[in-house]
């Protein structure tokens, strides 16, 4: 599929693309999620997530989580030294 293509992809389609991969998707951001709370442009909002999502506080809450939700359900794998 050409990347022009992509836009006539449904936004559920590209979704399950993406789970078929591996990737979570049931919490997506959105610049409307932005946007209806704050004057900015598209762009201004994407910086935006991308700064929240991308930061480092974010990342090891995300990790955190993981880590104490999996604890009881998985088998720790043991990492070479």
């Amino acid at each position: 599929m050409k990347i022009k293509d992509l836009k006539e992809v449904s936004s559920e389609d590209l979704r399950q693309e993406l789970e078929l991969r591996g990737y979570y998707t049931q919490n997506l951001w959105h610049t409307d999620d932005v946007m209806q709370n704050y004057d900015c442009e598209s762009e201004d909002a994407q910086d935006l997530l991308d700064k929240v999502m991308t930061s480092e506080w974010m990342t090891e809450q995300i990790f955190t989580l993981i880590d104490e939700n999996a604890c009881g359900m998985f088998a720790r794998k043991i990492k070479d030294q």
